[in-house]
């Protein structure tokens, strides 16, 4: 009986409580088979993406990411797909996307297939360029990749509603109980995110409670079960 209360409190809790912020993704671009190449399509999908990227205002750094269909070997895909993610940065940055916002680039090969076939697929090969999920679980809030460059309207937005989200969590978790690490961590998400929106935009402290913010907002949704500890 008591294990049955605990798993409708569990079900009701899911219900109840915030879902997980999610990176931004403005576009994809796709490739012909065995290809590194930049078709008439894919152009077309370059610039629409460079127009999104130029006039979007955010702190966070970009994420380019190559992938293959599942044909061939899993070292050669690799290639491919950091291929494909470079000439994707590359023709971002000659479709006048400014360098600092044409982040880092990666490949997942002919990982995380979205048609799960073995023969050759299209949409399986293709680039993302999205908004870099800066919010993994930190050791240490120094880890955060945040500066006084970043700190403008899109930061101050993110840390309000970083206080909405820790505050919702807080409320239900000290009605519900059952996770008393998580409740902490509600608990120091919220203090430290209040703090960081309070601070003046030109203030160094603003920085260092932004990136304490982050830390304990990633290590809320760890001990609830919603990221991966890292």
């Amino acid at each position: 009986m008591r294990l049955q209360f605990f798993s409708v409190i569990s079900v009701c809790m899911a219900l109840l409580l915030p879902s997980v912020l999610v990176a931004q993704v403005f576009g994809t671009v796709n490739f012909d088979f065995d290809s590194d190449q930049l078709d008439a399509q894919a152009q077309q999908q370059i610039l629409e993406i460079a127009d999104s990227l130029k006039s979007v205002d955010t702190y966070k750094p970009t994420v380019i990411v190559g992938y293959t269909d599942a044909v061939g070997g899993s070292s050669y895909n690799d290639n491919l797909g950091l291929r494909r993610a470079q000439a994707v940065a590359e023709a971002l940055r000659a479709a006048g996307v400014p360098v600092e916002k044409v982040g880092k680039t990666e490949t997942r090969g002919k990982h995380d297939l979205l048609i799960s076939v073995s023969t050759p697929e299209r949409l399986n090969r293709r680039v993302t360029v999205g908004l870099e999920d800066i919010l993994a679980a930190c050791r240490t809030y120094r880890e955060v990749p945040l500066s006084v460059s970043d700190v403008g309207e899109a930061l101050q937005n993110d840390l309000v509603q970083r206080v909405k989200e820790a505050s919702e969590y807080y409320g239900q978790l000290s009605i519900n109980g059952g996770n008393g690490a998580a409740f902490q961590m509600a608990g120091a998400a919220r203090e430290d995110c209040e703090q960081a929106v309070g601070f003046k935009r030109d203030s160094i402290r603003k920085v260092e409670y932004a990136q304490k913010c982050f830390c304990s907002s990633a290590r809320m949704q760890v001990a609830l079960g919603l990221i991966p500890a890292n």
